[in-house]
């Protein structure tokens, strides 16, 4: 077995800066060992972790897996589910796992301010899922008006933590005059706001046309109209990209491969039935409305930008995270963002 650099010290010292929660000390043990192929026509084995349960919206991830996209590019990706940002970061860090995707603001903070080994190499969301949303008797307009009151987050910490923090500062007001409350993300925050807990809250389209159709009107704006910053993205770590570029572009192949395919209403019945092989819970007509949903995010930007990096907007990010305080270092942004991986997968 080949050491990749990463130790266990290492591994400990980026976990507490993140604060994230590390898997057992068998797992840590293996930090910095990675198995390789062997064999003529033996699959590469990599594990792609998300950001939070298995999502409509992760559907490109489970379709690269299902319709063997991966396996005609060389690779047997498994793909697992998370319970949040912070475990995807985990499993990243100690090599249990070797690619996610999450909001690309986490990782350039998780980066600049704790050095930690994050690129990312793809951005299949080319418009934020995140709203802010409120009662539509009771309308938030902007985010000066959550200021003194209390809005409700996906988690604490998190990336809706963080964005609100950034348009705060933006907007001119301290983001300590606005109260955090975890509402997470569902139809549930609808009832904190009905009990005068918080006067908004963060959501998805999603959401917000669930409560509609019960007759629960919302009033709502997109984060990306406030603050454009780029959305999720896929990352891996330094050392894989540095180690096994190759690889990477394999991967991103299979994802952009599967992108495609999803983006392709013709396909959508195929699309649904991979999707409830991983989540038995979502019904074919919940499981089509949110596809609807999503595709509209893959497709914001038109399809001939599917999957590309906005490299302009992470240095408009970057900048806007310095002057809000958000971050303590500017970092060489082409040492994390590796948009020019397209076209080499695109030809693949």
């Amino acid at each position: 077995m080949e050491n990749t650099g990463i130790s266990r010290r290492k591994v400990l010292a980026w976990a507490a800066g993140l604060g994230v929660a590390l898997p057992s000390a068998g797992l840590l043990a293996a930090c910095g060992r990675e198995e390789t192929p062997t064999g003529p026509g033996t699959l590469i084995k990599r594990v792609y972790q998300t950001a939070f349960g298995y999502n409509v919206g992760n559907c490109p991830e489970m379709v690269a897996r299902e319709a063997g996209y991966f396996a005609e590019l060389g690779i047997d990706c498994e793909v697992i589910s998370s319970t949040g940002t912070s475990q995807a970061m985990s499993g990243l860090l100690t090599k249990a796992t070797q690619y996610s995707r999450f909001q690309s603001i986490s990782a350039l903070i998780t980066v600049a301010n704790e050095d930690a080994p994050f690129v990312a190499f793809g951005t299949p969301v080319q418009r934020s899922a995140f709203e802010m949303q409120s009662m539509a008797e009771n309308p938030i307009r902007d985010i000066t008006d959550l200021e003194g009151k209390a809005v409700g987050v996906v988690s604490a910490g998190g990336t809706t933590d963080q964005l609100i923090d950034l348009m705060a500062v933006r907007a001119g007001i301290d983001p300590k005059s606005i109260e955090r409350k975890v509402t997470g993300l569902g139809v549930s925050a609808y009832q904190f706001a009905e009990r005068g807990e918080v006067a908004a809250w963060v959501g998805s389209a999603a959401e917000r046309e669930a409560l509609e159709a019960a007759d629960m009107p919302v009033h709502a704006w997109n984060f990306d109209d406030v603050m454009p910053i780029p959305a999720d993205s896929y990352i891996t770590t330094r050392e894989e990209i540095e180690q096994n570029r190759d690889v990477v572009v394999r991967v991103l192949a299979g994802f952009y491969k599967a992108l495609v395919f999803v983006c392709d209403k013709s396909n959508d019945a195929q699309t649904i039935e991979w999707i409830r092989k991983y989540n038995r819970e979502i019904t074919p007509d919940a499981a089509q409305e949110q596809l609807d949903l999503v595709r509209e995010l893959y497709l914001a930007k038109g399809q001939s930008s599917l999957m590309v990096m906005d490299v302009p907007a992470w240095e408009g990010m970057q900048e806007a995270l310095l002057q809000a305080g958000l971050t303590n270092k500017e970092i060489d942004l082409s040492k994390v963002v590796y948009a020019d991986l397209l076209d080499e997968a695109k030809a693949l």
